[in-house]
């Protein structure tokens, strides 16, 4: 009886073991780069964004990375509380893909009536693209500055 006990101990003792090196050593950050089928995919939000066209657009700053295919989409929408209202907007743009980041700026236009302003806003991206036998994208989701 004794033995039996002491054997699951043991294996409970390895088992939390491992787990607690696995948790130790695994990757972990904002975000994680979309890989597969030799298709690399990563977008990375930077700031501050910038006002343009008097408030009626940002330029919202991004590092993409992308291999295995000629191109990708990138897709930038920012939403900032306006008053009582909200101010949000979309903009999208193509890249070309060189294997490395690249600094590229999305102009994200106002839309439904309100203007953004000097201020926080939460901004995501997404980057999406096909290789040979396979698609997909990557997010990234900040809270940003706009600044003039």
């Amino acid at each position: 009886m004794r033995t039996k006990l002491r054997t699951k101990v043991a294996t409970v003792v390895v088992a939390l073991l491992l787990g607690g090196l696995l948790a130790l050593f695994a990757t972990s950050g904002p975000a994680v780069a979309f890989f597969s089928g030799g298709l690399f995919l990563d977008v990375q939000i930077g700031s501050p964004a910038r006002l343009v066209a008097r408030s009626a657009a940002v330029d919202v700053p991004l590092e993409v990375t992308c291999s295995g295919t000629r191109s990708a989409d990138v897709f930038v929408s920012v939403t900032q509380k306006s008053g009582s209202g909200v101010a949000d907007g979309f903009g999208f743009t193509s890249v070309g893909c060189t294997g490395s980041g690249q600094q590229i700026t999305v102009r994200v236009q106002a839309s439904g009536g309100k203007a953004f302003k000097q201020g926080p806003a939460v901004a995501s991206a997404e980057i999406f693209g096909c290789g040979r036998s396979v698609c997909g994208s990557e997010t990234d989701s900040e809270v940003i500055a706009i600044q003039r």
